[in-house]
């Protein structure tokens, strides 16, 4: 199934999303910010996505708390005891090879609203960098969980089910969840603004590529005259956990479901074999760890630095982005006590490379 059917059975029309009112709404958000004084007056809430009124329609329904979710702080233990453990090992084999291991590459980033994105976006002395981050919407394997915890399965039990969704698409609720966020990419992402995305980096799952082109309908390869690149790096692809969620299609499978996405960095990693020899297992074990996910995450920040565009848009799953931000970035966003990159949320980061 071509993902431009699905969008186009899902999206608004263009008009309604990119029209001439709704543009204006997020350069009439930027003015208002630009031009507030000291008042006594409650201040406009600014979301670390999202600035918006508390009387205002606020796309709630993308940033929606699920109980099955995945959670922050369970996350952050793990990845904060990988971290230890590999600045260890590398003090470690410094001090015993003699050898200078690769310096990594490192950045000051700061969490910001689109508002401030916008700013940053020409503020060149500041920042090197805006990166736009998001997680996919609900996907089917999200769906399939719940369906089977209800019969008492677990998620491992439900991994050996055959009719466990591989590579899977969003659900109806996660087509939605995005769709709500198009509304405000819409009113943000544009000429008026000043905040255009100079290139798109999506995941090699199929929730990531399918999330961000329904966020950004107009800016598609297929429909978008700006020719702004899509590139599907397989650096962002979650942690290999061994879920069928996790398997990852074949270039020329994914070339045929999102026609205009650059899948050339993915093949190059493949080298012509199956990215998933594993799959034929009836069970597949946890292959790879969260300092194999660090060094990934690491790696894209090397590779966003020799990249010559400025704005940039990632859409990746929830393990990935939070390496990202944790460990290769090292900060700490709004509300990290709590969790971070729920299903279809967006994160707006100003990065300067040290």
């Amino acid at each position: 199934m071509i993902i431009s059917r699905l969008v186009a059975s899902r999206l608004p029309s263009a008009s309604a999303v990119v029209g001439t009112q709704v543009r204006r709404q997020g350069s009439a958000a930027i003015s208002r910010v630009a031009d507030q004084t000291a008042s006594t007056t409650r201040p406009p809430r600014q979301h670390s996505t999202i600035f918006h009124r508390e009387s205002q329609d606020f796309s709630s329904v993308a940033l929606k708390r699920d109980d099955a979710d995945y959670y922050f702080e369970e996350h952050s233990e793990a990845l904060l005891s990988s971290i230890n453990s590999y600045t260890s090992a590398v003090e470690e084999q410094q001090h015993e090879i003699l050898i200078e291991t690769p310096s990594r590459v490192t950045a000051v980033a700061h969490d910001m609203d689109l508002v401030q994105a916008a700013y940053a976006a020409h503020d060149y002395e500041s920042y090197d960098k805006v990166m736009i981050l998001m997680r996919h919407g609900e996907a089917r394997h999200h769906a399939f969980h719940r369906e089977q915890l209800m019969i008492g399965k677990t998620i491992e039990e439900s991994n050996l089910d055959e009719e466990y969704p591989v590579d899977p698409m969003l659900t109806g609720k996660g087509c939605g969840q995005m769709m709500a966020l198009s509304r405000r990419t819409a009113n943000f992402f544009n000429k008026e603004t000043g905040l255009k995305p100079d290139l798109f980096v999506v995941s090699p799952l199929r929730r990531a590529i399918q999330s961000a082109m329904i966020a950004f309908p107009t800016q598609t390869a297929l429909v978008s005259l700006d020719n702004t690149p899509w590139v599907c790096n397989p650096l962002l692809m979650e942690q290999a956990n061994g879920h069928k969620s996790e398997y990852v299609s074949s270039p020329q499978q994914l070339e045929e479901t999102f026609p205009g996405v650059n899948f050339e960095l993915l093949e190059q990693m493949l080298g012509g074999e199956d990215v998933n020899t594993l799959n034929m297992k009836e069970k597949v074990p946890l292959f790879e760890s969260k300092i194999d996910l660090m060094r990934r995450s690491d790696q894209f920040l090397q590779w966003i630095k020799e990249r010559p565009e400025r704005v940039i848009v990632v859409s990746s799953q929830a393990t990935w982005l939070h390496s990202f931000c944790e460990f290769s970035l090292q900060y700490e966003p709004e509300n990290k006590g709590r969790e971070m990159f729920k299903k279809g949320e967006m994160r707006s980061v100003g990065i300067k490379f040290d």
